[in-house]
C-alpha cells in the first residue's frame, strides 16, 4: 500500500486540500499500478508561528 505524506505550511482550504489528494492518488495509481483505495494520503499543516528556515520564523518572513 503506497503512502504519500505531504507537509505543509500555512493552512490550504478543503477543496484545495481534496484536490491536490486526488491528483496525487492519480499519480500513484497510474506510476505503481494500484487501485485507488490502496494509496494513502495525509497532509500534514504546522501554523506559520511553529515552524522556521534560518532561524526566522515563517510568521516573521515577508509574504511572497
Amino acid at each position: 500500500m503506497p503512502e504519500v505524506v505531504i507537509y505543509s505550511v500555512g493552512s490550504r482550504s478543503q477543496d484545495q486540500k481534496k484536490a491536490l489528494c486526488k491528483d496525487i492518488t492519480d499519480a500513484v495509481m497510474k506510476n505503481y499500478k494500484v487501485p485507488a483505495d490502496a494509496v494513502v494520503v495525509t497532509l500534514v499543516e504546522t501554523p506559520k508561528t511553529d515552524k522556521a528556515k534560518g532561524g526566522v520564523m515563517f510568521s516573521e518572513m515577508p509574504a511572497r
